[in-house]
């Protein structure tokens, strides 16, 4: 599951907001760095994960801007993608959904249509 939020939050801001009102506690991780084809240079893109041991699911939140480009180009309204790696039934994804929607500085969370992903490859990544 990938869902696109729009926030005027920075990551670690929107990450501390989300740990606060979900309980869950993601952390920083190390920048994801990619090289860009067409730019012809490296991307550096700021990663948080969560491991829910209990369900068995990975959250991972990643910045889709960076200074050298986008990490999903189709998605450049997007500020933030969240992939949620595990089953998870529908009934809960919404309502992880509705929580992020709900968070003061979050103006957006909506699912990403996988089909309009042209790069499925950084989707792999992590």
């Amino acid at each position: 599951c990938l869902l696109g939020v729009v926030t005027d939050d920075p990551d670690f801001k929107l990450c501390w907001r989300i740990n606060q009102a979900l309980e869950t506690n993601f952390e920083k991780l190390d920048d994801l760095e990619l090289f860009h084809r067409k730019l012809k240079n490296d991307q550096l893109f700021s990663i948080f994960a969560y491991d829910d041991d209990e369900a068995m699911v990975t959250f991972r939140i990643i910045k889709n801007r960076s200074d050298q480009g986008y990490f999903l180009d189709e998605l450049k309204p997007i500020d933030f993608l969240v992939h949620i790696q595990g089953e998870m039934d529908a009934e809960r994804i919404s309502n992880f959904m509705q929580s992020l929607a709900g968070l003061s500085s979050v103006r957006m969370c909506v699912p990403v249509d996988l089909t309009r992903i042209r790069n499925m490859d950084r989707l792999l990544l992590w």
